[in-house]
């Protein structure tokens, strides 16, 4: 049997998109293990594979951090992996696998891969490195987005690269830089997009393989009730999981929809107690926690804090987005879905409930948003999911098994 030692992030942006390839993995006989804190063990377990708790972190590790500061979240990850380098290897000379796989933002696997010289998987859950022309950043406020990003705690980026410097010489293995650090190098990078979706596709380095999105059409969570949506159209708000604390947004968004025609499901996340916003319009409902993925098989447009996954999940099942971008990564994210046509973005500073509405009224009423959403998630179809990335996984086991 073929063993895998996967390590992951606890963020379920980062985990989401990798289950498929965790159930297709078992599927074909590999054995998964599965190592990341305790708040995922259930949707691992369920897949089949194995898990294996972090002793060094929790699942409160991305709290306080965030893509708004990349610098201190650089520092944050290689200060956990000073931690959970050893951590990793230990487990890697218990279990013995054959081939490592390691979530993009994940520098301890990616030292694990080097010192084992075991063959090397990346799970790319963001968007993958390309190399676009200077003109590009010209486009708009992306070169004041760009340089805010660059210059923001740059006293924790040095710190962060001066840490990895030393990590690379406590093992005699090549440093990641900055860069590197959220996105990890490998022998293999599987990224969950697809070349129509990824900007720049064609710059990308030649080991990435956009492998798109496949998911199980049954539902996530029978239990959800959608009884009261009762045939109306149906509107899905959300933030996401990180920077989702934003009450005034919420409230927004209870003025913008209350009365229409359209039901409006909203999800909060725990930093949110739903109890707070008080009695509702009879067409809204809060919840803390919503299956995501049953809301967006029913929805008709999403609201969204422009997080990847999330991203992939609406556009995935062909449903147009308003773009509400927390931080600059997301900015990126959501000028590419305005560029290929299958949305709108609202930059902070232009949240208000008039534009929310007006906004939403434009990308309900005019088809061509969800032409271009289906055209996206048909592309992530077409890339070949989680199959794909078993495939691509399978043959370079075969080549460096060939090459020994």
């Amino acid at each position: 049997m073929t063993t895998a030692l996967f390590f992951s992030v606890p963020a379920y942006g980062h985990v989401n998109p990798s289950l498929p390839l965790v159930a297709e993995l078992v599927r074909r006989g590999h054995r998964v293990i599965f190592v990341n804190t305790e708040d995922f063990r259930g949707l691992v377990e369920a897949l089949g594979a194995e898990f294996r708790a972090y002793s060094a972190i929790g699942n409160d590790f991305f709290e306080g951090l965030d893509g708004k500061r990349p610098q201190k979240v650089a520092l944050a990850l290689i200060m956990a992996a000073e931690q959970l380098i050893p951590e990793a290897l230990a487990l890697a000379n218990q279990i013995k696998p054959d081939y490592l796989i390691y979530d993009t933002a994940c520098p301890w696997g990616s030292f694990a891969a080097q010192i084992t010289k075991l063959p090397a998987v990346v799970s790319m859950s963001l968007m993958a490195v390309a190399s676009p022309p200077p003109s590009a950043l010209l486009k708009g406020d992306m070169l004041i987005t760009a340089l805010s990003i660059l210059f923001t705690d740059i006293d924790k980026g040095l710190e962060a690269h001066r840490r990895s410097r030393a990590l690379g010489k406590k093992y005699n293995v090549p440093p990641p830089g900055l860069l590197d650090i959220f996105n990890a190098k490998g022998d293999l990078v599987l990224s969950y997009a697809s070349t129509y979706f990824q900007p720049y596709a064609n710059t990308v380095a030649s080991n990435v393989r956009f492998i798109g999105r496949t998911l199980d059409d049954a539902p996530t969570d029978p239990s959800f009730s959608f009884e009261r949506v009762a045939g109306r159209r149906l509107i899905y708000v959300s933030l996401g999981t990180i920077n989702n604390d934003d009450v005034g947004f919420f409230k927004m968004c209870i003025e913008a929809f209350a009365g229409r025609d359209e039901f409006v499901i909203m999800s909060t996340g725990k930093r949110i107690d739903p109890a707070v916003f008080g009695t509702l319009p009879a067409n809204i409902a809060i919840y803390a926690w919503v299956p995501q993925l049953d809301v967006l098989r029913h929805a008709s447009l999403f609201v969204t804090h422009s997080g990847l996954g999330s991203v992939h999940d609406g556009l995935y099942f062909g449903v147009p987005l308003l773009l509400v971008p927390q931080q600059g990564e997301q900015r990126f994210i959501a000028n590419r879905v305005v560029e290929l046509g299958a949305g709108l973005l609202l930059k902070k500073a232009q949240v208000t409930t008039d534009s929310i509405r007006l906004n939403a009224d434009k990308l309900l009423a005019d088809p061509r948003y969800k032409t271009e959403a289906i055209r996206i998630g048909e592309s992530f179809r077409a890339a070949g999911g989680a199959a794909k990335g078993v495939d691509e996984i399978e043959s370079l086991l075969r080549e460096r098994s060939a090459l020994r």
